[in-house]
């Protein structure tokens, strides 16, 4: 390796730190007499020792750690080791890579974005409680209109305490997951994200219901009402990606497409296939509505009972073939 050579402190396959060593012997620990200084507890004081040999070869040697020195590939413990290019090691829980002052980086990505970078609506400091108030307020008027008896309190409590719940656990989980990605939290961000979808969850049902009983569609629109929740849910993962992964957007939303339409497809599967699918329950609206919302005329009962007219041939046929 060249005079000047640099250790890279890994998490994953992305790198923490860099540490430029031009000096020989380097050493590496938690002591802060290292060169270089790892934060790790089952790193010893000092753990490793870098050398120049006579005819200018790079070693590294473990200096008698409590927990040893491993090689990654193959995954093997060493006492001493003739550094390369991209040589990986592990101490305690941290991956050390070593690479040469010539390696060669990847090209530059040319951002999308052009200007001033603007803050996101999901980063104002009031997106949040207005998606959340929203979202609550939503969840009672689904439970209160889809309930045909007495107003149940307990149950009204459940449904603005199960969203917030769900939120804020959601929440959670990404923002874990931006941490590790992106070193920052963007907890507030991601419960936006997250109580806007769910706002979406719970106000698409009253929406297709109250489409559906206005037009007098009834169940004609269940695949309007799929296709418009997938697309709820594409959104919703594009934009919490956006805070962990390191994608182009362009390349993120030809993911997501995939991932929805394979979603979609074996969630409609039985649809698809013309499978029809048994049920104990009628398949109705559970959502009152006031007759005010009638556009399309209501059938009246004597074109019902013409309608089955043409059912009792099909049954009497079907007997007769029997």
């Amino acid at each position: 390796m060249d005079e000047v050579i640099f250790l890279e402190v890994l998490e994953g396959d992305l790198v923490n730190t860099r540490h430029r060593l031009e000096r020989f012997p380097a050493t590496v620990g938690r002591a802060y007499s290292n060169d270089v200084i790892l934060d790790d507890p089952k790193v010893s004081a000092e753990h490793l020792r870098i050398d120049r040999r006579e005819d200018g070869a790079l070693v590294l040697r473990d200096v008698g750690s409590d927990n040893g020195t491993w090689r990654v590939q193959p995954w093997t413990q060493l006492a001493e080791l003739e550094l390369a290019p991209d040589t990986r090691v592990a101490v305690g829980d941290t991956v050390l890579r070593f690479r040469a002052r010539n390696h060669a980086v990847p090209p530059t990505v040319v951002s999308t974005v052009s200007g001033e970078p603007r803050e996101r609506v999901f980063e104002h400091p009031r997106a949040f409680p207005v998606a959340m108030l929203a979202l609550l307020l939503f969840s009672a008027l689904a439970s209160y209109l889809g309930n045909y008896a007495r107003t149940d309190w307990g149950e009204l409590t459940v449904a603005l305490v199960m969203p917030l719940t769900l939120t804020l656990l959601w929440a959670g989980g990404w923002a874990v997951a931006s941490r590790i990605s992106r070193r920052h939290f963007h907890y507030r961000a991601h419960a936006t994200i997250g109580a806007l979808v769910l706002l979406g969850a719970v106000a698409l049902p009253l929406l297709v219901a109250a489409l559906g009983f206005s037009l007098g569609l009834g169940a004609s629109l269940s695949w309007v009402y799929h296709a418009t929740f997938l697309l709820l849910m594409g959104w919703g993962l594009f934009w919490h990606l956006r805070y962990v992964a390191r994608w182009e957007p362009a390349r993120l939303v030809r993911v997501l497409v995939v991932v929805t339409l394979a979603f979609g497809a074996v969630s409609r599967a039985n649809d698809l296939l013309g499978n029809e699918p048994f049920s104990t329950s009628l398949d109705f609206s559970r959502t009152l509505l006031p007759p005010v919302f009638r556009v399309a005329r209501a059938q009246p009962v004597e074109s019902f009972f013409e309608d089955l007219d043409g059912l009792q041939e099909q049954v009497d046929a079907l007997a007769k073939e029997e």
